[in-house]
């Protein structure tokens, strides 16, 4: 671990215990960022392996919902910055991603938070023209910023009825209902040769 002022970085090397199940050798260092209302997450993946490493990587931040007092769940919403025009990839009984997906957003930029809304497990989106979303009120002007930008995947999920919302932005997705099983085919994952460093990062900003 390595610690300044603002910033803190944690660090997991691969090792014999991980090639049990993870057959490369690696870095992956993490990095939390803090200036001023703002935090900034870095991954920063390193490949130690003579060969191809494949792999994927994501965050699932959770965020307090209501975030001011007398306001409630119902009275949120997740505003993106661009209109989409995008459905929902459903997840199967088995944790699989459907074949299909449902609509959802139709020309518009936002999503009420509802309780009921979570019900089908996470709402899961593929290559957003957005590279923001944002949580916010009529009843308050405070809220956040969540920039995703690069990130192929996008998940928003709550546990049921829960007073929180995840935002998760991934560089890599769950195997489809119908995958042939193959690693290196697997929708969404990550090739990175020999001795190369990939990095992606997050960030949220308070208002």
């Amino acid at each position: 671990m390595e610690q300044s002022e603002n910033s803190v970085s944690f660090s997991l090397k691969g090792d014999a215990e991980t090639l049990k199940k993870f057959p490369f050798i690696f870095e992956l260092v993490i990095t939390y960022t803090v200036v001023e209302n703002s935090l900034t997450v870095t991954y920063k993946v390193i490949n130690e392996d003579p060969k191809i490493m494949l792999f994927s990587i994501g965050g699932h931040p959770a965020f307090k919902v209501p975030l001011v007092r007398e306001t409630n769940y119902e009275d949120y919403y997740l505003e993106f910055d661009s209109k989409e025009m995008a459905g929902r990839w459903p997840i199967s009984p088995d944790g699989l991603i459907e074949s299909i997906p449902t609509p959802l957003l139709e020309h518009t930029d936002r999503i009420s938070l509802t309780r009921d809304l979570f019900y089908q497990d996470a709402l899961v989106f593929k290559h957003l023209s957005s590279h923001q979303v944002s949580l916010k009120s009529d009843k308050t002007s405070h809220g956040f910023t969540f920039d995703f930008t690069s990130f192929p995947y996008l998940g928003i999920w709550a546990a049921k009825n829960a007073d929180f919302v995840c935002i998760e932005p991934w560089y890599g997705i769950a195997d489809t209902v119908n995958s042939n099983q193959q690693l290196p085919e697997k929708e969404g994952i990550q090739q990175l040769e020999a001795g190369q460093t990939f990095e992606a990062v997050w960030s949220v900003q308070l208002f």
